[in-house]
């Protein structure tokens, strides 16, 4: 008996060791489809120039120093992670060997998958969020804001200082959790 239920649990994680670990991810297929489509348009001037860099034999470091710019933003530049600025396009043209204007599809923000802004609203959510559901309490007891009946409104404000900021507005109906007549026996509870 011994030797089975070991033998079984050998072939139990064998298989579990096997098999391909379950990925679970938000996925949009909006985000995805956009971020895909960014990176396409992109990769073919990310290609041309990474095979520059690597042909001159030139570095993060190297191209940073000479541009006067961290290593790691022109990494982010060269992975498609972030938009070249103009005064770079110049520099990282004349230092890659590239005609002017190569680098010209790179000017335009990419749009990122995990891009900052989703994480950043769902940081901002998971933060705020506890807080958020007391006030809610507090002004309508056991209740709820829809994300059905909804809408979303973002504007650019100035901040105090005259700083650009950015004002997201939810505004959804109130939903109330059913009391106890809606748990009682025959009450109207389904």
């Amino acid at each position: 008996m011994r030797n089975i239920t070991m033998s079984g649990l050998t072939v139990l994680i064998v298989g579990l060791w096997l098999c391909p670990p379950a990925q679970a991810e938000i996925e949009s297929s909006v985000v995805d489809g956009i971020a895909h489509s960014s990176f396409h348009k992109r990769k073919p001037t990310l290609d041309a120039a990474n095979e520059a860099a690597q042909a001159k034999g030139a570095t993060l470091e190297t191209l940073g120093k000479a541009c006067n710019l961290m290593p790691i933003r022109v990494g982010a530049v060269l992975s498609g992670q972030a938009p070249l600025e103009k005064k770079s396009q110049e520099c990282l043209e004349a230092q890659l060997g590239l005609k002017a204007g190569t680098l010209a599809p790179l000017l335009t923000p990419p749009v990122r998958w995990n891009a900052g802004a989703m994480y950043r609203l769902h940081e901002a959510v998971d933060v705020y969020a506890p807080a958020i559901q007391r006030w809610m309490n507090e002004h309508f007891g056991d209740a709820i804001m829809s994300a059905i009946d909804f809408t979303v409104a973002v504007e650019e404000v100035k901040g105090s200082h005259g700083e650009s900021r950015i004002r997201i507005t939810f505004e959804g109906k109130t939903l109330p959790y059913s009391k106890d007549e809606g748990w009682t026996p025959g009450g109207g509870g389904h």
